[in-house]
This record gives C-alpha cells, sequence and structure tokens, in this order.
C-alpha cells in the first residue's frame, strides 16, 4: 500500500470579506513533521520524495486543497463529493479529504487550542508565536494522521464512510452487495425520506423541560427485519399480521394528523391540517399511526409487500459493543470509529449513482472543445476549468432503497409513538425530543431507549436547527443554529421576534466559483 501522509495549512485568522492565505503548511508521515513557509515548497517536496503516496487534508475538500489548485495539471480526473474535492493528483501524489471518511471535526477526537490573534501577520513571526504556531501545527497533523492511519489499518483504504461500512457489512455476514436495476431503484425512492425535524412551538419557553434523546436510533431500527431483494407482490388490501404490515410499503390517501412525510413546495414536512392528501409511507408508519390515533379515513392505493427480509443485528451488535468497551477503557480513537461505522451503514443502500459525475480539469480555452467528449462545464477551479459528465453506465451501482427507506420509516414511527408517551412535545429532531415532561419513555443507557440529555430551566425556538436551551442550575446553553452561527443570547432575541442580519467570517469555497461569504437575514419560523 502506498505511504500516508498528512498535511495541515495555518491561514491568516478569519475576519468579515478577508480571504484568508496559508502562511505555513505541516505535513507528517507518521515519523517526521515538516513545516513550509510557502505552498510552492510545500509542492516542491512533495514532488521531490519521487514516490507515489496519498496526501490528506482534514476538510481539505473544502479549504486546504484549494490552496494548491494552481499546481494541477490540465486534463486531469477529479473525484467531487457533495462539492468537495475528494480526490485528484499532483504527478504521482494523490490528495484526499480526511473528512469522507472521517466526518467529525478533529476536536472530536484529540486538538490542542491556541489564540488566532498571533496567526496576524504582524504577530505570527514573533520568535514565541511562531513556535506556538509550529507546535499547534505539528499537534494536528500527529493527531490527524493517528485517526487517519488508525481507520485506514482497520477498515481499508476507503474513498467513503459509508463503503467502508459497506465492506464491513459484507465480511460480517458473509453477504454479497445487494444490487437492484435502475427501475427498482425510482420505483421505490418515493418511499424513502429523511428525519422528522419539527416545531411544535415558537418562541419564548419560561418553563422547566427536558431533552431526550434515542441511544443510537438508527442502528437499533437496523436490528428489525427489514424488506430486501426484488421480489415484491402489489396487493389493494393490507396483510393480516403486524409482521406482513412492517415490512410493506403502503401508497393511500388519507387526513394525516401530524403522521406521515409529504414533500411539500418548501421541502419535507407533516401535515397536520385534516386535509386529504396522497402518502407513500413505510408499514412501520402506517401501524404507528393507527396506534396513536393520528391516521383518519384512510383509503388503501397500493401495497407492497417483500418475499424476503434483512436485519443488520450482527453489524450493530459488533459496534455498539466495540464502542462501550472502547469508552470504558477511554480510548477515543476506537469508540470515534465505532460510532461512525454504526451510524453510516444504511444510507448506502439508497445511495443514487445519478447524482455521481466524472469530473475533469482543463485549461479554459478548451472547454467548449470538451462538450464534444460529452462534457458539460461546471464552473472555474482557480485557473482552470471544470468540466463534468454523467458517470458511465457500467460504474452506476444501485443498492436497494427498500431497505433504506424501511429503517428511516422505523425510526420516524418510533419518534412518533415516543411523542405520544412524553407531555407537551417542543421540538423534534430526527432522534431527539424536547417536551415539558418524559412520563412514560423508557429512560436507560440500552440500544433503542431513551437517554436524558439535558434538563432545562427555560429556552427559545426561533426555527428548524435554531434553538438555545438553558441548562437548569447552570450558566450555560444547548443550542443549535445550521447555517448560521449565532450565540445563545441571539438566538433568544430572533425567537422574540427580532430579524438579524449574518455575514459568516468563515468564507465558503466552492468548486464552482471564487471563494465568497454568506450573507442572510434570519428570522422567526412560526
Amino acid at each position: 500500500m502506498r505511504d500516508i501522509y498528512v498535511a495541515d495549512c495555518e491561514t491568516d485568522p478569519f475576519k468579515i470579506d478577508r480571504i484568508p492565505k496559508p502562511f505555513i503548511w505541516g505535513l507528517y508521515d507518521g515519523l517526521q513533521f515538516c513545516e513550509f513557509y510557502s505552498t510552492e515548497h510545500f509542492i516542491e517536496y512533495l514532488r521531490s520524495l519521487n514516490k507515489s503516496i496519498i496526501v490528506y487534508a482534514h476538510n481539505g475538500g473544502k479549504f486546504d486543497w484549494h490552496f494548491i489548485l494552481d499546481y494541477l495539471e490540465p486534463f486531469e480526473e477529479m473525484t467531487i463529493i457533495n462539492g468537495r474535492l475528494s480526490k485528484f493528483n499532483i504527478d504521482d501524489i494523490e490528495f484526499r479529504d480526511s473528512y469522507n471518511i472521517l466526518p467529525v471535526a478533529l476536536a472530536e477526537y484529540q486538538k490542542e487550542k491556541v489564540d488566532y490573534a498571533i496567526f496576524e501577520k504582524e504577530f505570527r513571526d514573533l520568535p514565541q508565536n511562531k513556535k506556538k504556531i509550529v507546535d499547534y501545527l505539528q499537534s494536528d497533523c500527529v493527531y490527524l494522521y493517528e485517526i487517519v492511519k488508525g481507520f485506514i489499518d482497520t477498515y481499508g483504504l476507503n474513498l467513503t464512510l459509508a463503503g467502508a461500512a459497506m465492506k464491513t457489512w459484507r465480511k460480517l455476514s458473509g453477504r454479497p452487495n445487494c444490487e437492484s436495476p435502475r427501475e427498482f431503484y425510482d420505483f421505490f425512492k418515493p418511499f424513502y425520506y429523511g428525519g422528522r425535524v419539527e416545531c411544535f412551538t415558537s418562541g419564548i419557553i419560561d418553563y422547566p423541560f427536558k431533552v431526550v434523546d434515542v441511544n443510537s436510533a438508527y442502528p437499533f431500527a437496523m436490528t428489525f427485519d427489514h424488506p430486501y431483494g426484488e421480489e415484491f407482490e402489489e396487493a389493494d388490501e393490507l396483510p393480516k399480521t403486524f409482521a406482513e404490515i412492517s415490512k410493506a410499503f403502503i401508497t393511500l390517501s388519507a387526513r394525516s394528523a401530524g403522521a406521515f412525510p409529504f414533500r411539500g413546495p418548501g421541502g419535507l414536512f407533516f401535515p397536520n391540517d385534516n386535509e386529504i392528501r396522497e402518502f407513500h409511507i413505510t408499514g412501520w408508519e402506517y401501524q404507528a399511526a393507527i396506534d396513536t390515533g393520528k391516521l383518519i379515513e384512510p383509503k388503501i392505493f397500493a401495497v407492497y409487500t417483500f418475499k424476503h427480509s434483512i436485519n443488520f443485528t450482527k453489524y450493530v451488535d459488533h459496534f455498539f459493543k466495540m464502542k462501550s468497551d472502547a469508552k470504558k477503557a477511554g480510548d477515543k480513537k476506537t469508540y470515534l470509529f465505532a460510532k461512525l461505522m454504526q451510524n453510516s451503514l444504511y444510507g448506502k443502500y439508497a445511495s443514487n449513482p445519478d447524482e455521481y459525475k466524472e469530473h475533469m480539469i482543463i485549461d479554459p480555452k478548451y472547454i467548449e472543445a470538451s462538450f464534444n467528449d460529452g462534457y458539460e462545464f461546471n464552473g472555474l477551479l482557480g485557473k482552470w476549468g471544470l468540466v463534468e459528465k454523467p458517470l458511465e453506465e457500467c460504474k452506476k451501482h444501485f443498492y436497494n432503497i427498500a431497505v433504506a427507506a424501511s429503517i428511516t420509516g422505523f425510526q420516524r414511527a418510533n419518534l412518533l409513538r415516543s411523542m405520544a408517551k412524553v407531555k407537551n412535545p417542543l421540538y423534534c429532531d430526527t432522534d431527539s425530543i424536547a417536551c415539558e415532561d418524559t412520563l412514560n419513555l423508557n429512560i436507560s443507557g440500552e440500544l433503542g431507549d431513551w437517554s436524558l440529555e439535558a434538563t432545562c430551566e427555560s429556552g427559545a425556538i426561533a426555527g428548524k436547527k435554531l434553538y438555545a436551551f438553558k441548562i437548569a442550575g447552570k450558566n450555560e446553553y444547548k443550542t443549535a443554529s445550521k447555517g448560521v452561527r449565532f450565540s445563545a443570547d441571539e438566538i433568544i432575541e430572533v425567537a422574540k421576534g427580532a430579524e438579524i442580519t449574518y455575514k459568516s467570517m468563515v468564507p465558503t469555497f466552492n468548486i464552482r466559483k471564487a471563494p465568497f461569504f454568506i450573507e442572510r437575514k434570519v428570522a422567526l419560523t412560526v
């Protein structure tokens, strides 16, 4: 296997309207750490090694690697995943983004602290500051190498975490990949949804409440039997038993009292407005709606029941035990790997290869000529043109979206049942509930049970993924502010009705255009 290196760069501190530039690079191979005071010297050194290596940077695909684009050669293929520069080459050096296999902040494993003020140009060359910066850079590289090399040694050289999870499942189960034709994917795609995020109230909460989480929600769902394979039967009425209903997909019309997901113009929501709609749901959700009294006037159009089923208990138990043992032993690295692997398998079954593209960088003067080879212009990447074309059909792999649809449907059904057991639900997000009292929920450390995450004395809900919950007896908050970086005080102001203009200090590096700063107005969502 090729030698593994890791790299990192330190830049000007983030500041509104300033595009940072690197002033030092670090490189570590497990034995030797080197620093470079220009990007040119960093690339020159890598080339001077004169060997085929892989260099990882954490979040490199959306930050670090954008600073080396001018050193790429034209007509090089590039792998881009979710807008992230995931894999590309300069000579025999392969550059990868470690975030694809370890999608967490480095601080979840280990990270030192530093005062970023000393990174300003007028301070960073002072001897005492320069040493602090080099030490900080080296520690980041060492910690990154430990988890990247550890992951590769344990799970193999994979481009993505989901790919590693699928290979591990095959090894543990002895099952081959379950691939399906495009027609199967397209047919069952309407039954596949994500998690449920909903505000049941908004504004200021001036009374005590609690926040609870499911212990490993999706892994728990994976321990149940789910539809598998391509063989299914269609009927216009429900099966007789719960076991059969649970492995079915149902198309029906009904008045849903907040039970079923529905894709509307504004995205996914759970209607509770007494209107009749057509829904595409799992049997898990149907049964949960019946049991909680949330289904009104159902009319069944079609029921698809599968001949075969699958569960992932062996996989889940393997990583649940690994995570538990690692936590007891204080083994951060193994705990992190187990946590990530445990939650990364089911989504692979829903992956859509139609979303994958083949990318290539070319001299801008050849962009138009590339159209003759089936490429389309994607944007400018540094000084290069970026062109793309659909993945060749022989390279597309559809797995089994029915498996993923059933697993996610199970958790939405579990969440619905649980919300019916608590007092006054205030907010939910996929596997968590904020409520006035947990009442009849099972609170324990067992897989699939609920754990008490926080007891709060007050709070503010300004919208989906925008809240501040004050922890009882402490001067601290549990907050969420997706898409913006708001303090608890700012979230509270929005919850009171204020409109706040947010402008990011951190530029967004995009494959289609020059770095830019996100600016948006944030207001209360009722």
